[in-house]
């Protein structure tokens, strides 16, 4: 009886992998925007939530939604970080810097007792600013990336790190608390992943093309966690997730709307 608990927690991480792998295959196959599409919609986080709430009671999935919507804007300096210096230089150290500012800003976000406003806040300033300064144009004399040829153990690799990512928040959020669990809860393992894929072998404009692209998903993840975070105490820790998926989807189905009009 004692190994249950371990099951259940690995078979949530497998069942994450899984979902990661398949929504990564749909989208790289349909070229490197819809990887990055993919790569920021809510199949890691998404997962990570449902079980949290299997775990613990509405208020502690309330806060870390809330510590989750804060620490998004993390995500987005990430971008915004790893999308410029990768234009000037196509070797590992922009991963690295921005990983870094992740970390830092989460540090900081830590410390701070956030509302819904000023979390709502911090994501528009951030988001805006990268909206600014990365566009999803190509520079000029740059050519925009096409579609990637997989390698057998990309999508294994990329399902087991977000499998494991799972799990070890799973098995660590009662010690951390919900706002560290929610601030860990949107570390950008999916896009980390993706880029240490794809960077190799279409080049540092390509994957800042990437970043660009994936900064318009965010804000709307950013939206839907404040969804989550603002539904749970009136509707519950059920219809509160719905609520959030609906808002996700919708948010997807807008910036496929606004491509098909560029592209027409």
């Amino acid at each position: 009886m004692g190994s249950l608990p371990w099951l259940v927690l690995l078979g949530r991480a497998m069942a994450t992998a899984i979902l990661v792998m398949c929504a990564s295959a749909l989208g790289e196959s349909l070229g490197p925007f819809w990887g990055a599409f993919i790569a920021s919609v809510p199949v890691s986080t998404g997962p990570t939530y449902l079980f949290l709430a299997m775990q613990h009671d509405a208020s502690f999935v309330a806060a870390s939604a809330l510590a989750s919507c804060a620490a998004n804007a993390s995500t987005g300096l990430f971008l915004l970080v790893y999308g410029r210096l990768v234009r000037r230089s196509a070797s590992w150290a922009p991963l690295g810097l921005a990983l870094l500012a992740w970390f830092a800003a989460s540090l900081a976000i830590q410390r701070i007792a956030w509302t819904p406003v000023t979390a709502l806040a911090v994501n528009i300033v951030v988001f805006g600013g990268g909206f600014a300064l990365l566009g999803t144009t190509p520079p000029p004399g740059a050519t925009a990336p096409g579609s990637v040829r997989r390698r057998w153990f990309d999508l294994p690799l990329r399902g087991a790190a977000v499998g494991a990512f799972v799990l070890t928040v799973l098995t660590i959020s009662t010690v951390l608390g919900p706002q560290a669990t929610g601030i860990i809860a949107v570390f950008p393992i999916s896009l980390t992943s993706l880029i240490v894929i794809l960077q190799p072998r279409i080049g540092g404009v390509a994957t800042s093309l990437l970043a660009a692209n994936a900064l318009r998903a965010m804000l709307g993840f950013g939206v839907m966690l404040l969804v989550l975070h603002l539904a749970i105490p009136p509707l519950g820790i059920a219809a509160a997730l719905i609520a959030a998926l609906i808002v996700s989807v919708g948010w997807s189905a807008g910036l496929l709307g606004l491509r098909r009009l560029r592209l027409a």
